[in-house]
């Protein structure tokens, strides 16, 4: 078995749901870091900035570094600032996307100036209606290029479910006949991102998470012990997965690592 002395967990439906950590998340962490195992955390929520997620896990008693935060609005603004170098971006997302292309020096238009746009980044608006469904979908069809944080249809919360990026996504994709260009899980730019953020070899890293189509079919892509839990989206009346999204290990929750580490 190999050694793991790196991993990076999904936060809603692995240690969370919703603004609620699940019950013995902070003392397993505690006891991973205490056997000099590297925690980080990579989600595809990208509406919060990272202080704002560094202040939602430390709330909930998992202590937290901007270090240890890696959103796909993170690795969305990481891969603009590359693949299209001085374009013109039209965000439509929360401030956690904002933040990201700002802090990586990308060239941001107020929505006033959307004809001029060039790549249209989208993540979950928290104002999404109608007028902005027009907006985005025009520039779109002017050329300009698509990219998406992610295209979650659901977030775990504290009493069930909420609509998460995907819906919004979907809309658009639609609407302009134009599937996105999709960097947050599970794309190789996460996977890569998520290696950076853990400083360690694939070879020694695994990730945790609740859903196949992100977490699972992610880590194995990065070449990564992969880890099902059963706290979130996944269930086990659910798990039924094609081989290429076979998880290495199934487990309740996050609470049985240090169990299964040991045997």
């Amino acid at each position: 078995m190999r050694q793991i002395k790196g991993i990076i967990f999904d936060v809603d439906g692995c240690v969370a749901r919703g603004s609620r950590v699940l019950p013995g998340i902070p003392a397993t962490l505690a006891e991973l870091r205490a056997r000099d195992i590297r925690c980080a955390f990579l989600t595809n929520e990208n509406q919060r900035t990272v202080a704002q997620m560094v202040e939602r896990l430390s709330a909930m008693g998992i202590p937290a570094t901007a270090d240890d935060v890696l959103t796909s609005a993170i690795v969305a603004a990481e891969v603009t600032r590359a693949r299209f170098p001085g374009r013109k971006v039209l965000a439509i997302g929360g401030a956690g996307l904002v933040e990201a292309l700002q802090v990586r020096g990308v060239t941001l238009l107020d929505r006033e100036h959307a004809a001029e746009a060039e790549v249209v980044v989208m993540g979950k608006d928290p104002d999404f209606n109608q007028r902005t469904l027009d907006l985005v979908c025009q520039a779109i069809w002017r050329g300009a290029e698509f990219i998406a944080t992610n295209y979650d249809p659901k977030v775990p919360m504290a009493d069930g479910f909420i609509p998460g990026t995907g819906p919004m996504i979907k809309a658009v994709a639609y609407a302009t006949g134009r599937e996105p260009l999709v960097t947050g899980k599970p794309s190789r730019w996460a996977g890569e991102m998520a290696m950076r953020a853990l400083g360690i070899a694939p070879a020694h890293g695994a990730v945790i998470g609740d859903q196949l189509e992100q977490d699972i079919r992610m880590g194995k892509e990065a070449g990564l012990f992969t880890i099902l839990v059963l706290s979130g989206a996944t269930t086990a009346e659910s798990l039924a997965a094609p081989d290429a999204l076979q998880p290495d290990l199934v487990l309740p929750d996050a609470n049985h690592l240090p169990g299964w580490l040991d045997s």
